[in-house]
């Protein structure tokens, strides 16, 4: 005898409840399995900086606050110097010219240091016989450069009131140089040694220079350098 419908419905309503149920667990599982082996990966912050070593390849690296900027080079130089020292000074005799019974000699202060120096003004000479002593009678001219060309081109001799010292630098193994000038003749008082102190210095040099001294005085001239002209 068939069991009434009232009886079967129910049965079949649960059996269709448990087979859907399994399917959708089914479903759910394997949906999670694709995402985390070969299903689209899951998305990361990839916005923001992250540090070295992090999971995500495609991130931006941090980088340091700010930008490269160029440092500027100091303003100090070696072209700073301060005055020449005795201890680094020599004095040495590097040109001469004659007209006549006009002489001028060209000396010059060497520079033997390891740093420029800077030294200006007039030289103070003293003029020595053979034994060592100054020669008396004698009047140092303080004139200009040009005073000492126009003799010895046969102008007139010029003049000229000492000037404020003018500074000159003098680069190692560089040098300033100066003139001094006189009238030479015979019967005059006869020189072996010019005596040459630097401006402001204290310590003299000895220069070997024979010369006969007429008139009664010797014209000088201030220093100056042939370097950057």
């Amino acid at each position: 005898m068939a069991p009434p419908l009232s009886r079967i419905a129910p049965i079949v309503l649960a059996g269709s409840l448990m087979i859907i149920g399994s399917l959708l667990e089914s479903c759910a599982h394997s949906t999670h399995t694709s995402s985390l082996k070969g299903g689209a990966p899951v998305l990361l912050d990839e916005d923001n900086p992250r540090a070295h070593g992090g999971t995500n390849p495609n991130a931006p690296y941090l980088m340091a606050a700010g930008s490269p900027q160029l440092v500027k080079r100091s303003e100090t130089t070696t072209t700073a110097s301060g005055p020449c020292e005795s201890k680094d000074l020599a004095v040495t005799e590097i040109a001469a010219a004659v007209n006549g019974n006009y002489r001028a000699v060209k000396l010059a202060f060497d520079n033997e240091g390891i740093t420029p120096c800077h030294i200006g003004g007039y030289p103070t000479i003293s003029l020595l016989d053979k034994t060592g002593t100054p020669v008396a009678n004698l009047v140092v001219d303080r004139v200009s450069e040009s005073s000492i060309s126009a003799r010895l081109s046969q102008g007139p001799m010029q003049t000229s009131a000492a000037k404020p010292d003018a500074q000159v630098t003098i680069a190692p193994k560089g040098e300033a140089w100066f003139q001094i000038g006189w009238s030479t003749g015979q019967d005059c008082p006869v020189v072996s040694r010019i005596s040459v102190t630097a401006p402001g210095a204290t310590e003299s040099f000895s220069v070997n220079h024979p010369l006969t001294v007429c008139e009664g005085r010797v014209q000088i001239t201030t220093l100056r350098s042939d370097q950057g002209e």
